[in-house]
Formats: C-alpha cells, structure tokens, sequence
C-alpha cells in the first residue's frame, strides 16, 4: 500500500455569488473514495463570501453547533494526499483548499475520516448550522407545490439536498440511465422560472459533489429544450455546458425521478402544505419568531434509562421535562399557510405550534456508529399533578397528546405539534430499559414557553420513617434471651453475636453477612464502639423486618436480587425519594459491579442512607444546608 503523505496549503478565498441561496462552490467530493450519504456532501452548500485575504498561518479554525454549543476546532494546514492529489475533497482550483480544512476539522471532531463515510447528511446540515433538519418525502407534495416549498426554503436561508433511495446496499453507487446515482446526495443550490418561446419551465438547480457525472435527461446542459429558451434567459441564469456536476432538472423530473428532500433551517419554519397557493410569483411567506428552550440530560442504566412504554414499571423513570405554554400563537407570528389551517379547524383562537426535537449524544466517533432507538413522547398534565414527578399509575392511564412517531435508530427525532395552552411533561426514551446514553432537547415555541426538568429529591422525612417500624414482642422476647445468653459484661453484642441474632430471626435466603452486621452497628449512635446495647438491637431488628418485607414486595421476577429500578422504587417505599445522581452512585457504590443488587446489599444501602440524613439533620453548619441534601449525598457516599 503506498503511503499516504501531508501536504501543507496556502488559501485562496472563493469568489462571492451574487444570490447566497445560489452559492454552490467547485468542491469535489472523490468518487472512489466515498459513497452514500456522506456527511461531507453537505460542505458544498456551504455559503462563503470574501471577507479579507486569509493569514500565512499554519493553523485554521472552524466552529460546528454541538447540542446547543458552538465548538471550535482548530486543525493544522497539512492534508493527506496521495501521488500529489488531496485524498479526499478537492476544489477544480488546485489552490482552493478551505473545503479540505472544514472537512479535517469536521473530522477531527467526530473522531476520524472513516466517522465521514456513509453517514447521515441531515447530521452534518444541523453540524454546520446549528438548524433543524428533516426529510421530506417528494411524493407528499405535487410538483408544483413541491418546487414552491423548495423555493421559499431557500428565500429563507434553508440548506437542501435530495438523493434517489436505493433498495439494497449494492445499488449505493450505481448510476441510471438518466445519469442519476442512486444512494446519493445532490445539493439543492437554486429554483427559477424560465422562459420559454411559449409558457414557461419551473426548473431546479442541483449539483452532484462529485463534480462530475451529470444527469443526461430532459433539461440537463445538452438538453434540446434550451433551444427553446433565448440567449438573455440562458445569461440570466447562468447556464454553463460544462462537466461541472451542476444542472438544471425539470420539477416534474425531479419528482419522478427524486424519492427524498433533505432540509435543514435555523429557523422552523413548516414547509408549505398541499393547500399553499402555487403561483410561482407569490412572495414567500415571512420568517416567524421562534422561542427557544432546551436541556441537555442523560439516560442512566438503572435509574434514569427506563425504556418505552412497553415497559411499564420503568418507563416512568425516563427523564421527564415539564413544558408550560402560556398563551396561544399571535396572529402576527402565523404564516398564512397556519392561519388557513387554524381556520378551518376553528382553533386558532386556543392552540400554539411547537416543534421539539431530541437528539443523541456522541454515538458517532472513531468508525463507530451506535445510535440507539429513541422517541419523545408529550402528555397533558392535570392541574393536580402539576409541579410533581409524574409516577407509573400517571402514564399507565395517559395517552400522549403528541409523540416523535415509532422509536429510530437515528441521532436526531423530532415533531411539529400544535396543543393547546397549557401544562405538559415531555418524556425522553429509549426503546430498551438499561442503555445509558446522553441526549440534548429542544423545544421552539411562536410565544414562548417554559422548559424545567422533573426529577425527585431526596427528603428529610425519611428519617421518621425509617424511626417509626414497631418492634414485635417475639423479637423483643428473642433480643431478651440473645442478650441473656451471649452479652458480655458490658450488656453489648459486637458484630458477630449480633450476627447470629439477625440470621436466626430471617429468612435463609435474606441472612447477612458479617460486614453488613457491622455496618448496621456503625449506622447507629454507638460512641464509635462496635457493639450494641440492648435498647439500640430491638430497633435496628424490627427496621430489617420491615426491609425485608419491602425487599420481597419490590423483587417483582422472585429473584431474590433487585434491579436498578427495583432499587428506587424500594428505596421510596422505605421514605425516601433520590434523584437520578443518588441512586446511579447508590448503585455503583454497593451493586459491587454485579447487574443485581442482593438483599445483604439493600440493607447496606439504607443503613449509609439513615446515617448520612442523620449527620446532615444535625449539620449547624448553613453553607451545607444551602447546597441541599442531594450535594450532601452525592459527596458523602464515595468516602
């Protein structure tokens, strides 16, 4: 294999285009190397305008939107080539090399070149803008509509591209006998009417970032249907008849021969609909004013990743985000396509457009590809529960107002909804419980609206709880002739005569061993002796009655362990309710790395609980207090 050597460049700055929704770069994307829907193609899109001549310097930077940030990546001017040719994009001007550098740089952050390869278009368009993207089947609209809505996208700024869908992964690649390659995205880079010597043509412009195989139909460069159209019209727009990748294709053609759009805006603005005017002289509609909330949160195995719906006693579980919209869409703020569709639902007067959006974190990196099969799902919140942690029995008898659709293995699902003012909880899922992940939501609104998390907290009153279990008079009897038999001169049991009388109190499958025991006599108030009287044994044997019920009740599978899940809601049944950092820790800290937590494991799990709440109960200090008992918790449980 023969090596592959950096090159260092100089830039030279693109010149600047008239019309910024008709910038379509020279930039080449090599054939033989790349394939499919290669997030690079969408670098060809790109607008860039002369500014001023660039710096001798050797390193460039380029900034991409991640999950609600703009990241800087810087990258040195040295790229691969091969026999003296870049390895991978290329500009026709052999001294034009900024394509390269955004590609290295978007390289760099998502681990590698090969991270490039065969992926998700709409990713890199949302990467490079920090917009929403989305597809649009061309069969939903007429071809006229269709070439309306693409129109006004780009008035507004939109970034396009389409590709012809292929049906197995050996089409990828193959061209038809239009000259259209299959699996493979064109740039969308402009729409115009032109005129004819009778009527006119409503053509669209894309562009193939191979620079080169064009498409051969009706149209195309050497299409005799330009010999109809005179030498102003042709300068007007541009027409050239070169091998350039670029050219002109009828919206009839396009929908015919076309399967999927690709869009992606910084504002969401809807696409028109079927009942949108299709004068292809009528302005485009206004840019509406969007609100903007969003929330970066994690799905934690065992606490927080609680699956679909089809699993019932963990979906509540999943991360939930309370949503409050106060008041319905301003007139003003509704394009007319929307009034026209509140109109004839007679709505308008009580509703509000939202798009919300979910995205996964970080599943693309260094050749690798995991995306997990997410979805979101909106429910309508009753003026009673509203404030609180919605639990099982809630979402158990709700159906939801609005959803993103059936759970995808892509980054990103999202889902335009118009509700009524109010309160809603948003709740963010994976398919399967127990697969950890990170997520970034968003949520637009025309008038506003209000994004909080949802989550428990731990709380005092599991103190008094915990206090309160009534000792049974056979284990006061049973206490009695323990001590009687076993206490030494002190009237004490240590650890392991306190042993013996927990195990012959419980039940085989629930005994404990010696370093649970000496925990329990560490958990009370023994002046740092490792013994207890005989007033300080007949609590701690009733509080391990009750866990014991407890711990049976909630070990659902009779497995004589406890989930993750199972955890929590054991723990809220013994009185307290820890977010999704506690119990995570909780579980790392005495599930001992084992999937399934035992009971020996429960009781020292609530035994650290009571001790920790009573320190921070009896804590003078107000600069604890401030912080809260979750901060308390979460520092306290690694000593």
């Amino acid at each position: 294999m023969r090596a592959l050597n950096p090159v260092r460049c100089s830039l030279t700055q693109p010149s600047p285009r008239t019309r910024a929704q008709s910038v379509c770069l020279p930039t080449r994307i090599p054939k033989r190397r790349s394939s499919g829907c290669d997030p690079r193609r969408s670098v060809p899109m790109l607008c860039l305008w002369r500014t001023q001549p660039a710096p001798p310097i050797s390193a460039r930077a380029s900034w991409f939107w991640q999950y609600g940030e703009w990241v800087e990546v810087v990258v040195d001017d040295r790229l691969p080539v091969r026999g003296g040719r870049l390895l991978f994009s290329y500009s026709c001007t052999r001294n034009e090399y900024w394509s390269a550098l955004v590609e290295k740089a978007y390289a760099k952050l998502i681990g590698s070149y090969g991270s490039l390869k065969g992926g998700n278009i709409s990713e890199a368009m949302e990467d490079f803008t920090g917009g929403i993207a989305y597809s649009l089947p061309v069969s939903s609209r007429t071809p006229r509509i269709m070439w309306k809505a693409l129109s006004d996208a780009l008035s507004r700024g939109s970034l396009l591209s389409c590709f012809i869908q292929a049906s197995n992964y050996l089409e990828i690649g193959t061209v038809t006998a239009e000259g259209l390659v299959k699996g493979h995205a064109y740039a969308i880079t402009d729409t115009d009417t032109v005129k004819k010597s009778a009527g006119e043509a409503l053509l669209l412009r894309l562009r193939n970032p191979w620079g080169f195989v064009e498409y051969s139909g009706p149209w195309s460069d050497k299409s005799k249907d330009w010999d109809d159209v005179n030498a102003a019209e042709k300068k007007r727009i541009e027409l050239k008849n070169s091998e350039d990748g670029e050219f002109w294709i009828s919206a009839e053609d396009f929908s015919k021969l076309f399967g999927t759009v690709e869009l992606c805006s910084v504002d969401p603005d809807p696409i028109v609909d079927e009942d949108t005017p299709t004068d292809p002289d009528s302005p485009a509609a206004p840019i509406s004013s969007w609100s903007l909330s969003s929330h970066k949160g994690s799905w934690v195995s065992g606490s927080t990743a609680g699956g679909s719906c089809t699993y019932p006693r963990s979906f509540w579980k999943n991360p939930q985000f309370q949503l409050v919209l106060a008041e319905h869409d301003d007139d003003h703020a509704m394009t007319p396509e929307e009034k026209k569709v509140a109109e004839n639902q007679k709505e308008k007067a009580k509703q509000c457009t939202v798009l919300v959006e979910l995205l996964q974190k970080n599943r693309r990196k260094k050749d690798k590809v995991n995306f997990l099969h997410i979805a979101f799902h909106i429910y309508k919140v009753p003026p009673k529960l509203q404030g609180l942690c919605l639990d099982q029995s809630f979402f158990s008898s709700q159906q939801p107002v609005g959803s993103s659709g059936k759970y995808q293995p892509l980054r990103a699902v999202w889902r335009e909804v118009r509700l009524d003012p109010g309160n809603y909880v948003i709740l963010a899922s994976t398919y399967s419980p127990n697969q950890p992940a990170e997520f970034f939501l968003r949520v637009y609104s025309k008038t506003g609206n209000n994004l909080g998390t949802k989550d428990f907290t731990c709380s005092t009153g599991f103190i008094m709880v915990m206090s309160m279990p009534p000792v049974l008079p056979e284990d006061r009897k049973r206490v009695q002739k323990t001590f009687d038999e076993m206490a030494g001169p002190d009237d004490k049991l240590n650890a392991k005569e306190f042993m013996k009388l927990v195990n012959s109190v419980l039940e085989k499958d629930y005994q404990l061993p010696l370093e649970t025991c000496r925990q329990l006599i560490f958990g009370e108030d023994t002046g740092g002796r490792s013994s207890l009287t005989r007033e300080q044994t007949e609590p701690v044997l009733a509080s391990l009655r009750s866990l014991q019920s407890i711990f049976f009740k909630f070990d659902q599978d009779s497995s004589g362990t406890m989930s993750p899940f199972e955890l929590s809601l054991a723990l809220q049944a013994a009185g307290v309710q820890c977010d999704g950092q506690v119990i995570q820790l909780l579980w790392e800290r005495f599930g001992s790395g084992e999937p399934h937590l035992p009971f020996h494991g429960f009781v020292a799990c609530v035994t650290r609980l009571r001790k920790l709440f009573a320190l921070y109960k009896s804590e003078s200090n107000p600069e604890v207090k401030d912080v809260g008992i979750n901060a308390w918790l979460l520092k306290l449980l690694t000593v």
